[in-house]
């Protein structure tokens, strides 16, 4: 993995600041990485990270399977008819490629997405095409949601871009895993103890469903889950007792790419 992310990113002087360093090699520790990783953590930048990784990163999408809601889409074809859209790998870049991503009457959205929702309101699912939601049903912990595919829809209208995944057995399960700072002081002082400044919780994993494509992924290789973040393939799919295990990588920035921000503060 790390001989695989350090072709993206050329050395240069050390300007992390201490929490992205730390966090780094807090992150190396626990796998047992090699002292060259800790070299790259000073030599590059978050904003270095994502220029260099996000030209190159294909996309994907993954939704969280214990934070999901479902949602029909009643003029949408049915999962039996294996039906399929064509997208782009990256959206500025079609040398990249294209992939084919599953579509049907019946979805997953994001919990926290589908609570924002409203009746009546138009969206956008990613790489498919703009829906507006005609019926909500339940509460916020047992919602349900029915919308249809608006074919000429206004993208630009819709205020809100989802991701989304078909609800059928060719999504590929996927463990996402973050790490934080194994300290938690940015700078330590000379008479603090080190048992206090360590962090309580320093690894945490989620359970999702991904496209189908992320089955073909090798070792090493750096994506973006479209509104989560840059991951490298720490594991890949080999079947369902092993799942494909993702390793995010911190992109410098203090906010998550959107509300899906994990379980980890992001970094």
């Amino acid at each position: 993995m790390v001989g695989m992310i350090l072709d993206f990113l050329p050395f240069g002087e050390l300007s992390d600041g201490v929490s992205t360093l730390v966090l780094f090699v807090n992150s190396c520790i626990l796998k047992g990485l090699p002292v060259m990783w800790f070299k790259w953590i000073g030599a590059n930048s978050g904003q270095r990270i994502r220029k260099k990784i996000d030209v190159q990163a294909k996309r994907f999408m993954a939704i969280a399977k214990d934070e999901r809601t479902a949602i029909t889409i009643t003029n949408a074809p049915t999962t039996e008819s294996l039906s399929f859209v064509t997208t782009d790998y990256h959206p500025k870049d079609p040398s990249l490629g294209s992939r084919k991503v599953r579509i049907a009457d019946k979805i997953w959205l994001e919990a926290i997405d589908a609570q924002e929702l409203t009746i009546g309101e138009e969206f956008v699912l990613m790489r498919w095409g703009v829906m507006k939601v005609t019926a909500i049903n339940g509460d916020a912990s047992n919602r349900t949601i029915e919308a249809e595919f608006i074919p000429e829809g206004d993208f630009k209208a819709a205020k809100k871009k989802i991701s989304w995944i078909a609800d059928c057995k060719d999504n590929t399960p996927c463990i996402l895993t973050e790490f934080d700072n194994l300290i938690a002081k940015e700078k330590l002082e000379e008479d603090d103890i080190l048992t206090e400044c360590l962090t309580p919780i320093t690894k945490a994993e989620s359970f999702a469903e991904g496209d189908a494509g992320l089955k073909t992924l090798e070792q090493g290789v750096v994506i973006q889950l479209e509104r989560r973040g840059y991951y490298c393939v720490d594991q890949p799919y080999k079947d369902s007792n092993s799942p494909l295990i993702l390793y995010m990588i911190p992109d410098g920035k203090s906010k998550a790419m959107s509300g899906l921000a994990g379980k980890i503060a992001h970094r």
